[in-house]
C-alpha cells in the first residue's frame, strides 16, 4: 500500500537559511561612520549588442570575493543604461558602476531587481547614491518579503560570510513594480518583463531584452545548486517550459555562464529528475537520505549535474524541500 495512504502527520516544517548578525543594518535614516574595503574590478562581458554580464568571483559568498557571487548584468541604449540586478553591497554596487563606465556615458535610468535574495537588490544603494532618483523596480512580492524581515537577514547573511566586508550598506529597498507583462523601450531598445508565479521564489522576474534576443533570467535557471528553499519544483519546471518555446537566442543565468536553450532545458530536466524521483521514492516508504543515492544514479544527475558547485554539499536540501512540496500537493 502507498505510504501517502497512511500519511497522517502535519507538513515538514519548512528549511531556511539561518544567518547570524554580525552589524546592525543601517538605513539610509542613518550616519555611516564605517565602510568595508573597495571590490577590485571584474570586467564585463558583452553578451549581444546592447547586454553586458558582469562574472561573479565564486559560487558562494566569501571573504576573499566580497560576496561578488552572482553575475549583474546591464543593458546600454541611446538614452540610458538599465541595470539587472546590483549585487551583493554598496561596494559590489559601485563596482558595477565603474564597469559601466567603462562602456557608456550614459546615465543609469532603470534599475531592476529580480527576487528578494541579498546578492541581488544590496548594491541598490550604490545606484541611490549615484542618482538619487533612479527607478529601482521588482516585483511586489519582493518588497513584500523585504518588508517582513528579509531585508536585515540578507543583510546579515552577506556580513556574517564575507567578513563584514560589505559595512557601509545601507539597506535600500525598491521603489516601483512590475507585475509581470510590462513592456517598455529605452533608447530604441525593447523590454518586456516575465513572472511566471514561484520559481526559485514567489517574487522573480525575468528581463527579457526583445531587441536582442536576450533574457536575464535571475534564478530561475542555474547550472549551480545552492537554495531551493524559498521555491516551487512544480512552479519551475512550468516556467521553464514556457521560456524554452520563447524567441530568445541567449539566456543569462545569474549564477552561471550565458547559454541558450540548453541553459533551461537543463534546469527543466534537473527539477523534474529530482522531483518525479521524490514522487515515486516517497510512495515507497524510503526517507530523504535513502533517496539520495538513487537519485543520483540517475544519468542525467551522473552526467551533467553532478558537475555544477554545490551538488555533493546541497543535493540532500533539494530532496527535503521536494519531499515537502510532494506532501502539500497531497492536498492540493
Amino acid at each position: 500500500m502507498k505510504r501517502r495512504d497512511f500519511f497522517k502527520s502535519a507538513l515538514a516544517a519548512g528549511v531556511g537559511l539561518v544567518g547570524a548578525s554580525a552589524l546592525r543594518p543601517v538605513y539610509a535614516s542613518d550616519m555611516m561612520e564605517f565602510k568595508g574595503p573597495e571590490v577590485p574590478d571584474v570586467d564585463p562581458v558583452k553578451v549581444a549588442e546592447h547586454c553586458y554580464s558582469i562574472p561573479a568571483m565564486g559560487p558562494h559568498p566569501t571573504p576573499d570575493n566580497f560576496g561578488m557571487f552572482s553575475n549583474p548584468g546591464f543593458v546600454v541604449t541611446e538614452k540610458g543604461v538599465v541595470v539587472v540586478d546590483t549585487g551583493s553591497s554598496l561596494q559590489i554596487g559601485e563596482m558595477i558602476l565603474r564597469q559601466i563606465k567603462k562602456i557608456t556615458d550614459q546615465p543609469v535610468v532603470k534599475v531592476i531587481n529580480t527576487h528578494f535574495h541579498g546578492d541581488h537588490w544590496l548594491g541598490n544603494h550604490a545606484f541611490v547614491n549615484a542618482y538619487p532618483n533612479v527607478e529601482i523596480y521588482s516585483h511586489q512580492k519582493c518588497i513584500d518579503n523585504l518588508k517582513s524581515g528579509q531585508d536585515k537577514f540578507w543583510f546579515d547573511f552577506m556580513q556574517q560570510n564575507t567578513n563584514n566586508k560589505i559595512t557601509g550598506t545601507v539597506i535600500t529597498l525598491p521603489n516601483k513594480t512590475f507585475a509581470g507583462g510590462e513592456t517598455f523601450e529605452v533608447g530604441g531598445v525593447k523590454f518586456k518583463i516575465h513572472h511566471f508565479g514561484k520559481v526559485h521564489t514567489d517574487s522573480d522576474i525575468s528581463v527579457e531584452v526583445s531587441t536582442d534576443k536576450v533574457m536575464y533570467m535571475g534564478d530561475m535557471v542555474m547550472r549551480r545548486i545552492a537554495n531551493m528553499e524559498d521555491g516551487s519544483f512544480r512552479g519551475s519546471i512550468d516556467a521553464l517550459s514556457q521560456v524554452a518555446e520563447m524567441d530568445i537566442d541567449t539566456f543569462i543565468p545569474m549564477h552561471g555562464t550565458p547559454d541558450d536553450v540548453k541553459l533551461i532545458n537543463e534546469g527543466r530536466e534537473f527539477m523534474e529528475t529530482i522531483y518525479t524521483n521524490v514522487e515515486e521514492l516517497y510512495d515507497e516508504g524510503l526517507s530523504d537520505f535513502e533517496m539520495k543515492p538513487k537519485i543520483m544514479e540517475n544519468p542525467f544527475m551522473k552526467d551533467v549535474a553532478s558537475q555544477w558547485p554545490g551538488y555533493e554539499d546541497t543535493l540532500g536540501k533539494f530532496i527535503v524541500v521536494a519531499i515537502r512540496e510532494v506532501e502539500q500537493a497531497m492536498f492540493a
